[in-house]
């Protein structure tokens, strides 16, 4: 009788050592069967999808949470320039830095 099994792929042990060599050469976690959840059942299998689809999700949604936020910290400092070289004070130097770019050709 099958005492352990894998929770992550069907994979099944009928000792502790069986168990602890797959889950050293995968990766995997293994339980003791009686705690396990059917291992490969479509409810199982329909889980996971779901879970990974989550994952993807929510990393799409923070890689583009991210972009926004980029986005518009460079749209702020965009405005922050413009708005000073409209002011007096910034375009006279620009102006100034203009002179002097001329007069070195």
């Amino acid at each position: 009788m099958t005492s352990y099994a894998c929770t992550e792929c069907p994979f099944q042990a009928e000792g502790l050592e069986d168990l602890q060599r797959h889950s050293q050469e995968t990766g995997h976690v293994g339980i003791c069967k009686s705690a396990a959840a059917s291992t490969g059942g479509k409810l199982s299998k329909l889980t996971k999808r779901l879970m990974a689809a989550q994952g993807v999700t929510l990393t799409a949604l923070g890689a583009s949470i991210w972009a926004c936020t980029y986005v518009y910290a460079k749209w702020q400092v965009a405005e922050d320039e413009i708005a000073y070289l409209k002011s007096p004070r910034g375009a006279g130097r620009n102006l100034k830095n203009q002179d002097k770019r001329r007069d070195k050709e």
